[in-house]
């Protein structure tokens, strides 16, 4: 297992992991996280999320057992991002590890993002995750080892605007976090606010073919609400494309078609968008016709801000 510092040198990792509901989830994650293997130093910041079942209860016995341990309460439910903020800020890790509370780390996941960073001069690291039908109270997440097809990409916004970099298995430098703001307080989660907002200030960002955690069915996916990820995806474009006009024109109209999709996705939840005005606005970014303008996002942004059950981040 990873050790502590009691000698007032900040540790190698920080653990930022915040926590709504996942009592059930918390013991066997925390018992991954226990086994990790390897010479690194860390500490481990719960941020639990006002949760109204026994999650706090669970944390705070990992803290009583635990002097790395720090469990951060809410009495508002805020969101996952604004919560991975709120822990960021306290962190004093070189490097912070981001991970779901509900899923299981393979024995060596940290080892290796660490030695991936520091050979490969990368402030980002991901890996990948892997559902499973085991119970969580049976299921095991097994060794990463060696064998590990890695590609490095030294432009990294064009690697985050591809696809399959949305999973929380992330290991980034905190000066990084830092000077990107960390995730967008206007989005509920996180998983694509994240590396966008990274990828602006990052120099090189890994993604690695390892399978990092395991994912039982644990319940409790925010995920799984479909309407809730066109929501949040849209926003998260449509706000990075308004804050950053300096992007270059490519990558701008890539960021706009985002958009466009998320809305289209959302049409066929039953968003009530006007058919024939998304239609014309898809084809049109299609043919390479339009500004790619933020401004021209702002009728689907209202449908959007109007959509019933849809959990909006409350920002403290």
């Amino acid at each position: 297992m990873f050790s502590s510092r009691s000698d007032g040198v900040a540790p190698d990792v920080s653990f930022i992991l915040p926590v709504y509901n996942k009592a059930a989830a918390l013991p066997y994650f925390f018992a991954s996280l226990l086994a990790q293997q390897g010479q690194f130093s860390g500490e481990v910041i719960f941020i639990d999320d006002a949760s109204t079942d026994l999650s706090r209860s669970v944390l705070d016995g990992f803290a009583a057992k635990h002097d790395f341990v720090r469990v951060i309460a809410n009495d508002t439910n805020a969101g996952p991002a604004i919560r991975l903020n709120q822990g960021a800020a306290q962190a004093q890790g070189k490097y912070l590890a981001l991970f779901d509370c509900d899923e299981l780390l393979a024995p060596d996941a940290v080892t290796v993002m660490l030695d991936l960073a520091r050979d490969h001069d990368a402030d980002m690291v991901h890996g990948k995750g892997r559902k499973t039908d085991v119970p969580i109270e049976q299921a095991r997440a097994g060794m990463i080892g060696s064998n590990i097809d890695v590609k490095t990409f030294d432009d990294v916004l064009g690697r985050i605007l591809g696809r399959g970099m949305v999973r929380m298995t992330w290991l980034v430098e905190r000066i990084l976090f830092e000077q990107a703001g960390g995730c967008d307080p206007d989005v509920f989660i996180q998983d694509e606010s994240l590396p966008l907002r990274l990828s602006l200030r990052a120099r090189r960002v890994i993604d690695a073919d390892m399978v990092v955690t395991a994912i039982p069915d644990a319940g409790n996916h925010l995920s799984a609400n479909k309407m809730q990820q066109h929501h949040d995806r849209f926003l998260t474009y449509a706000n990075f494309l308004r804050a950053h006009p300096e992007i270059a024109p490519d990558k701008r109209r890539k960021i706009f078609g985002k958009c466009i999709s998320a809305a289209r996705k959302a049409k066929r939840y039953g968003a009530p968008f006007d058919t024939l005005d998304l239609d014309l606005r898809y084809l049109a970014h299609k043919i390479g016709l339009g500004r790619n303008d933020p401004a021209d996002l702002s009728r689907f942004a209202f449908v959007f801000q109007n959509l019933s059950g849809i959990r909006r981040s409350a920002k403290p």
